[in-house]
């Protein structure tokens, strides 16, 4: 009994064994990833040497870094099979951008290339093709999209925006543009890719690339004023609240009902916030019978605080970025009208699909754009495709402590200049934003980098 209790253990065990060989192991890979210039930069024969490449993986956030050789070439040897996210980025000094090509330039310029949700499976390689970025003296300082916590604190009511004027020189703030954009949502775990606005119905085909060159936004807000009448000085910044009051104290809503927060530590004082925004008149216009149109209970005016102008919120209750880390921001001026420009439905939308209510989102021309940055989801397996192109944000960033988490990302500060600080600015959110463990809109030294 026992010699046959010893074969069938024997018998078994060697057919576990068996098994467990006959199972596939993934295998380390190598990815080489090859650095170039586009068209028009190759002509200046700047060198793609020490460009600094990171690979992040979309599953587990695992990231590896390298520089490229002389050749352009960057190798990651001994890497997991999966999904992965790429970015690039070169930097050059005014001094040696000029010496190199022989073209004036009185600031630092940054070269940057990004690739979103490439399958690697054996050993490879592809090419990343870098695009320089333009960068402007009214940066974006502070961004506190993730607001706090839902029932101790005011939840998304307390998110608001800092500009910075980066610059020696007094900025007028009339007429400047905020805008968030309109992308695609769906998870890279689940294939979603960028939008190809191409595809948008009644797209031109005479109007360069429509994906590259142009943004188009969810929400497009304008600072008003008589042209001077706004300035902001060097090394000082300007608060933009989605609503202007002390969200630590208690307040009525629309409805009448007491707003009350437990814990007031968790969020901010907006009430000296320099703008606010008030989408109510806005709505009421777009109401099918605007005399029973019923405000958004939390979109409340303070007086006391100026509102922007409103130039498109389709049919959202109060400008409200999106916690989860899927958002975007961006500034520009124009002398033009951008209520006059083209708006075009999302690309996905189908001819058959075409109704009276679709939403057209305004398409902004790249070229405008001072600062851009990218939010990304602060957990990489629910990352969504890029946003933004690389020559305005090379790489998005997120909050370490994901929604709700009372955090703001603010700007690395470069260096300091007679009392001026500089903060960086290299087109690539990833390398300039820190977080920050309290959102804060002091303006006062303790709002810069902890």
């Amino acid at each position: 009994m026992r010699k046959l209790f010893n074969g069938v253990f024997i018998a078994a065990l060697s057919l576990a064994v068996a098994c467990k060989k006959d199972t596939p192991v993934a295998q380390p890979v190598t990815l080489t990833v090859k650095v170039s210039y586009n068209t028009e930069d190759k002509a200046l024969n700047l060198p793609v040497e020490k460009s600094k490449v990171t690979i992040s993986n979309n599953t587990n956030g695992q990231t590896y870094n390298a520089e490229t050789n002389a050749q352009g070439e960057a190798v990651f040897q001994s890497i997991a099979p999966g999904n992965y996210s790429a970015t690039v980025t070169l930097s050059f000094t005014a001094a040696n951008y000029t010496q190199i090509t022989g073209i004036p330039v009185t600031q630092d310029v940054q070269f940057n290339s990004s690739k979103t949700g490439t399958a690697i499976t054996q050993n490879t390689s592809f090419e990343m093709v870098l695009s320089s970025g333009r960068i402007g003296n009214l940066v974006i300082k502070q961004l506190y999209y993730a607001g706090s916590h839902t029932s101790r604190g005011a939840s998304f009511r307390d998110q608001f925006v800092e500009i910075y004027n980066n610059s020696n020189e007094v900025i007028y703030m009339d007429s400047l543009y905020i805008g968030n954009g309109q992308a695609n949502n769906t998870k890279l775990s689940a294939g979603g890719v960028p939008f190809d606005w191409s595809k948008s119905i009644d797209m031109p085909t005479n109007i360069g690339n429509p994906t590259k060159d142009y943004v188009y936004a969810r929400y497009l807000f304008m600072i008003p004023g008589t042209g001077k009448q706004y300035p902001l000085n060097p090394g000082e910044s300007m608060v933009l609240a989605q609503t202007g009051i002390n969200h630590g104290q208690i307040y009525n809503d629309q409805n009448g009902d007491q707003i009350s927060i437990i814990d007031p530590t968790l969020t901010v004082d907006l009430s000296n916030a320099a703008f606010e925004t008030n989408l109510v008149e806005y709505n009421r216009a777009q109401a099918t019978d605007p005399t029973k149109f019923k405000p958004y209970r939390y979109d409340l005016d303070n007086p006391a605080v100026k509102n922007m102008e409103v130039v498109y919120a389709g049919t959202y209750n109060d400008w409200v970025f999106d916690a989860t880390g899927r958002e975007d921001l961006f500034i520009f001026k124009t002398n033009e009208d951008p209520r006059k420009w083209k708006s075009y439905p999302d690309p996905e939308v189908l001819p058959g699909d075409l109704k009276p209510d679709t939403k057209h989102f305004p398409q902004i021309p790249a070229r405008y754009i001072l600062d851009a940055m990218e939010i990304i989801h602060a957990v990489p397996a629910s990352r969504i495709p890029k946003r933004l192109q690389d020559a305005l944000d090379a790489a998005g960033v997120s909050v370490t402590g994901g929604q709700y988490s009372s955090q703001s990302l603010v700007r690395k500060t470069l260096k300091t200049v007679n009392g001026r600080r500089i903060l960086q600015d290299t087109n690539n959110s990833a390398n300039d934003f820190v977080t920050k463990t309290k959102a804060d809109p002091s303006r006062t030294a303790a709002s810069f980098e902890p």
